[in-house]
C-alpha cells in the first residue's frame, strides 16, 4: 500500500491493525510518539502481549519467525517490536523480513522501528515487501516554514495558549530540535497554566536550544536573512563545527553563482553550469535569480574573498577564522536579500 504520513497513522490504526508496520524517519520524537500511540491502540484491540527484539549486528533473524510462530501462554494476540536503528538488516535480515511479509501471522502485529533511511533503503526489496504487507510511515523533518504551525498545533493539544509572537520565539530558539520544542511546550504549560503566554514571558522561560547543521548556513545566506545567518554561525561556532566545513558550504554556492553570472542569461550555458555542479532542482531557480540580480562581478569578488579566508584557515594569514567567515557570510546574505 502507499506510504502513510506519520501524522495520519493514528487514524489508520484506529480502523483496525495491519499485520506489519515499518516506522522510520529523521525525527525521533515523531517516530516514538507514533509508536506509543500504535501500542496503545493495538492493546485496546486485543493485542495485549508485547515483545521487543533488538536487531543489532549479532541478531539471529531466525528469532523473528520463531517469535511469530510460537504460541503464547498468556495471550493469543501479540505485538512484536523489532528495533533496527541503522536500517540495514543485512542479507539474512532482508530475506527474513521479506519471508515474514509474504505470509504474516494473523495473531501478531509486527512493528519494525528504524531511524533515518537513505533513499536506497526506502526503495529496497525488504522495505517494499513490508509496505506491501501493511503500512510504511516515515517521519520527515519538520521544515522551518512549517515549524510555527507544528508548535501552535502541539501547544493547543497540551492546553497551552500561545500568541503568534510567542510561537515565533519558540520556533527561533529551537529550530532544528523538535524534541527541545516539545519539552519547552510542556514546561510552559506548567508555568502558564491556562493563561495565554506572550513573547516576553516565553523569551524569559525558554533556553536557546536551536540545532543547526553546516547545510543550514547556505540556505540562510541565499534567503538574504542576515540575522538568521549570524545566528546559525554563532551556533555552529559554539558547537565546535570545523570552520573549513563552513567555508566549504559557502564556497560551493559562490562558485556556482560566479559561473552563472559569467554565463549571462538562463540559457544552455547556465544549465551546463548547474549540471556540472550537480545543483539540486529545488535550488536552481534561486541560484539563477541571485546570479543575475546581483551587481556585476559581485559573486566572483566574494569567491576571491573566500579563497583569502581559506588561507586564513590554513594559517597562511594571521586573522581570526570565525570573524572572517562571519563577514563573508553576512556580505553574501546582504547581496542575496530581496531589494
Amino acid at each position: 500500500m502507499p506510504e502513510v504520513r506519520i501524522d495520519q497513522l493514528s487514524s489508520r490504526v484506529a480502523k483496525g491493525p495491519d499485520p506489519v508496520y515499518l516506522l522510520a524517519g529523521e525525527e525521533p520524537l515523531l517516530v516514538e510518539e507514533a509508536l506509543d500511540d500504535l501500542r496503545q491502540q493495538v492493546r485496546e484491540q486485543g493485542f495485549d502481549e508485547r515483545e521487543v527484539l533488538h536487531a543489532d549486528g549479532q541478531f539471529d533473524w531466525k528469532r523473528l519467525q520463531d517469535v511469530a510462530r510460537s504460541l503464547s501462554l498468556f495471550s493469543q494476540r501479540r505485538l512484536v517490536e523489532v528495533r533496527l536503528p541503522g536500517g540495514r538488516p543485512g542479507k539474512e535480515g532482508a530475506a527474513a523480513l521479506k519471508d515474514y511479509a509474504a505470509a504474516p501471522p494473523t495473531d501478531v502485529v509486527l512493528v519494525l522501528i528504524c531511524g533515518k533511511l537513505e533513499p536506497a533503503q526506502r526503495k529496497s526489496a525488504w522495505a517494499g515487501a513490508m509496505a506491501q504487507a501493511g503500512v510504511m510511515s516515515y517521519a520527515w523533518p519538520v521544515k522551518r516554514q512549517e515549524l510555527s504551525t507544528w508548535i501552535s498545533r502541539r501547544a493547543r493539544s497540551r492546553g497551552l495558549a500561545l500568541d503568534a509572537d510567542a510561537v515565533s520565539v519558540l520556533a527561533e530558539r529551537n529550530e532544528g530540535n523538535l524534541l527541545a520544542v516539545a519539552q519547552e511546550i510542556d514546561k510552559l504549560r506548567l508555568l502558564g497554566g491556562d493563561q495565554p503566554l506572550g513573547a516576553d514571558r516565553v523569551r524569559e522561560a525558554v533556553a536557546d536550544g536551536a540545532r543547526f547543521a553546516v547545510f543550514d548556513l547556505p540556505d540562510a545566506v541565499l534567503e538574504g536573512d542576515v540575522s538568521r545567518t549570524m545566528r546559525v554561525l554563532r551556533r555552529l561556532r559554539a558547537e565546535g563545527e570545523e570552520p573549513v566545513l563552513v567555508l566549504w558550504g559557502l564556497s560551493r554556492d559562490l562558485r556556482v553563482l560566479a559561473e552563472l553570472q559569467a554565463a549571462g542569461g538562463g540559457g544552455a550555458d547556465s544549465q551546463a553550469v548547474l549540471r556540472r555542479h550537480r545543483v539540486w532542482k529545488n535550488r536552481q531557480s534561486r541560484l539563477q535569480r541571485l546570479a543575475h540580480s546581483a551587481p556585476d562581478d559581485a559573486w566572483p569578488a566574494l569567491l576571491a574573498r573566500a579563497a583569502a579566508v581559506d588561507r586564513v584557515l590554513k594559517g597562511a594569514e594571521r586573522r581570526r577564522p570565525w570573524d572572517e567567515l562571519i563577514e563573508l557570510a553576512t556580505d553574501m546574505a546582504r547581496i542575496s536579500a530581496p531589494h
